[in-house]
């Protein structure tokens, strides 16, 4: 009896609530990575395809001192780019470190994401330095989008809480 008991506690902490996992988009991680030389007037244009999770793949593009993911779901992709634009902090966004967190749920030994959170950087002339955000963007294949940003002392508990509230609520 207390055997079937044990067994049962590691089942029911795996499906207890969201998590977080990381995938990278540090270059050597890419899957593929090409310059694009030839993109008139860009400058650093480039597009990396790295691993995610659940079927996604993380479109990493950069041009013109600016830089966002797009996703790619069984090779369709959604564009982010003016939805990144427009949620982003200050002149120039750009994505700011090599770190992608996916808020999801384990059920057995599965996870399922439903949300990614990634640092944007960008240009802050009032200040003469950078600004930092948090963008969350919802997984719903080729339909994901932007559903949030946070920025401030709280941005790491309040992108979570955003994340969580764009899970399926079957979950």
């Amino acid at each position: 009896m207390i055997t079937l008991l044990l067994a049962a506690v590691p089942a029911m902490v795996a499906t207890a609530g969201p998590i977080s996992k990381f995938t990278s988009t540090a270059r050597a991680k890419a899957i593929s990575f090409k310059v694009l030389d030839d993109v008139e007037g860009m400058s650093e244009a480039f597009e990396g395809v790295f691993a995610g999770l659940g079927g996604y793949q993380l479109v990493h593009s950069a041009g013109d001192e600016r830089s966002w993911i797009n996703l790619r779901y069984y090779g369709k992709t959604t564009d982010l780019y003016a939805a990144t634009m427009e949620a982003g902090p200050g002149s120039f966004p750009r994505k700011a470190n090599d770190v992608v967190e996916w808020r999801g749920v384990v059920k057995g030994d599965r996870f399922t994401p439903y949300a990614i959170i990634y640092r944007l950087e960008g240009t802050d002339a009032k200040a003469r330095g950078t600004k930092t955000c948090l963008i969350v963007i919802k997984l719903a294949r080729e339909n994901s989008k932007i559903v949030g940003h946070a920025q401030g002392a709280n941005e790491e508990a309040q992108a979570k809480a955003i994340a969580d509230k764009a899970r399926p609520s079957a979950e």
